[in-house]
């Protein structure tokens, strides 16, 4: 065997075992990809789950809300309600109520000067 024949050797044996280590490296780099293409396929179907229940949440959300406004416009008609019949029977018994009040002193007032008339006619009769 020549030199010739023995640098061939060595280089043949050395692109064989070059080619080896390749197609092992390309092998492992090809079972990533498939392990990655599985993780994303998993992460995208959980992620248009919790999207989708995320949606229904937000539905739920949104129909709750319409419900609270919805009290919420009831409790200000029922306040606004209350408000007018109280400013209303205010004003329909205030009146009345001062009237009242006035007839009530001035009768009081009036009472009390007879009783105090009386009792001094009295005292004046009996001395």
């Amino acid at each position: 065997m020549t030199i010739n024949e023995l640098a061939a050797l060595i280089v043949a044996m050395a692109t064989v075992l070059a080619a080896a280590f390749l197609i092992t490296a390309a092998n492992r780099l090809n079972q990533t990809m498939t392990r990655l293409d599985d993780s994303a396929t998993q992460l995208r179907n959980e992620g248009l789950a919790a999207f989708r229940e995320l949606r229904q949440l937000i539905a739920d959300a949104d129909a709750e809300l319409d419900k609270v406004d919805l009290v919420l416009d009831r409790a200000d008609q029922a306040t606004t309600a209350i408000s007018e019949t109280s400013r209303r029977t205010h004003a329909a018994v205030q009146d009345p109520m001062i009237r009242t009040l006035a007839v009530a002193s001035g009768t009081s007032k009036v009472a009390r000067a007879w009783l105090f008339a009386r009792r001094r006619n009295s005292d004046q009769l009996s001395a």
